[in-house]
């Protein structure tokens, strides 16, 4: 068994019931103490306020994780009544869309954090008593724990972004800055390298997807024979000096590089500049995060753009985003052992020589800075700093089955997402795999999201 580290747990043997959940416990206490740590700072009038449409109030995700715990490890595993059933409604996104979360009755702080708490502590109740065979699938290996931490995980990574939003978005620069991470969690020096170095990717089948029951979400699975044509790619994330050159070529006052939704998107946003970023005055950039206005490095990948955004800079540079199943390759897919690895770099959990992960920073890595967390085919920084905008929509794998409810998953299959790869710093270990699928409208500018480019081979 692999120690547990970077938010990321080792899985146990089911057959080892106590060890599993003594796990499941250090994961859901990790977790809930990330939340506090996140809040700790903000005063009840932000945790409170719809700073953006956008974005849910912070105590309505708060409110949210703890109603979410309470229908899966007390309602569904255990058979236990509601603590409140109104909060049922007032908690249920498909009900509430985020603009209209700000005017429902959420809880108010010091409440939330009490509903938490007891949720919470009969969680643990219910954990040191439940059967975690393979009896109920929900409870097999610990799925539904599982489950659980991860959605807190990302409804974290969520709270981050509408904290940098709130910060970065024109009309909210006054906001308070949030406080820096007491820590960076980063190399004290990126090797230097080329930020254009494309590596090859040959021809061939490979297996994507997982078969994984104990972290994995459906719309992982199953595992599925795929034939890729040869391809080239970034051997790393697309970088903020490749970007500003972009910007510099006027990138974004040439209709041609744009799709005509990109178009439409530019003209009704005006967007000129990634989320954040703030002209110095002498042709360069500085980058405002949470409020706080600082340079901008030009060796770490640009982040906050949009699908529209990531299409025309691929259009520009001659390249094309990569599809789903490119990206998968390049990541996972091992050629001389003919098998998928669960992380680029193998099947040791992240740890912090792989990945810039589990925000213990405010920001992504320069690009080299993880040569330990490279894959099969030497590409870098897959997992961390920034999601990677794919060209494909999101869609079903052949044979999937919904589990264990169609919300997660099935209702946003269609056209109008674009699929989002690999992990982002403000990403939890627990969520950071190979296989792990993100996705969201193309418009999006919110998410720590960028891109790396794909060319054809012959």
């Amino acid at each position: 068994m692999h120690p547990a580290r970077s938010g990321t747990s080792a899985i146990s043997s089911p057959d080892d019931p106590a060890l599993l959940r003594r796990e499941l416990e250090r994961d859901l206490g990790t977790v809930r103490r990330r939340l506090r740590r996140l809040t700790a700072p903000l005063d009840d009038d932000t945790m409170h306020h719809q700073h953006l449409s956008i974005m849910s109030p912070l105590l309505w995700d708060v409110g949210h994780v703890g109603n979410f715990e309470e229908l899966w490890l007390l309602r569904e595993v255990a058979g236990r009544p509601a603590h409140n059933p109104e909060l049922d409604h007032v908690y249920n996104p498909f009900e509430n869309p985020r603009w209209v979360r700000g005017d429902l009755g959420i809880l108010p702080r010091v409440e939330a954090g009490t509903y938490l708490a007891d949720v919470r502590a009969e969680a643990l109740e219910v954990l040191r008593t439940v059967e975690l065979g393979h009896e109920r699938p929900l409870l097999a290996g610990g799925y539904v724990y599982r489950m659980i931490v991860q959605h807190e995980a990302q409804h974290q990574e969520t709270m981050l972004q509408a904290l940098d939003l709130r910060g970065t978005t024109a009309g909210r620069a006054a906001a308070a800055p949030y406080p820096p991470a007491a820590a960076r969690r980063l190399p004290a020096l990126a090797r230097p390298v080329d930020d254009t170095e494309r590596v090859a990717v040959a021809a061939g089948p490979f297996r994507m997807g997982t078969d994984d029951r104990s972290s994995a979400y459906d719309n992982e699975r199953p595992s599925h024979l795929v034939q890729v044509p040869a391809f080239a790619v970034d051997r790393f994330p697309v970088t903020a000096r490749r970007f500003a050159a972009f910007i510099a070529d006027r990138g974004y006052a040439r209709p041609e590089l744009w799709s005509r939704a990109g178009r439409a998107w530019l003209a009704e946003t005006g967007e000129r500049a990634p989320q954040g970023w703030v002209p110095d005055g002498s042709g360069g950039w500085l980058v405002r995060r949470f409020g706080h206005l600082g340079p901008l490095d030009p060796r770490e990948p640009v982040q906050h753009v949009s699908y529209f955004e990531a299409e025309a800079f691929a259009r520009w540079s001659g390249g094309r985003l990569l599809t789903e199943a490119e990206w998968e390759k390049a990541a996972a897919h091992d050629p001389a052992a003919q098998r998928s690895r669960t992380w680029p770099w193998g099947e040791a959990p992240p740890g912090p020589e792989h990945a810039n992960l589990d925000h213990a920073g405010r920001g992504p890595a320069p690009v080299g800075s993880f040569p330990a967390g490279a894959s099969a085919y030497g590409v870098e920084q897959l997992l961390g700093d920034v999601y990677e905008w794919t060209s494909s929509p999101f869609a079903a794998y052949p044979g999937y089955a919904t589990f264990p409810y169609p919300e997660y998953s099935e209702v946003f299959f269609g056209d109008d997402y674009r699929v989002l790869r690999g992990a982002s710093w403000a990403t939890a270990g627990w969520v950071a795999r190979s296989t792990f699928r993100n996705w969201d409208y193309p418009r999006r500018r919110q998410l720590f999201a960028g891109l790396r480019l794909a060319w054809d081979l012959a």
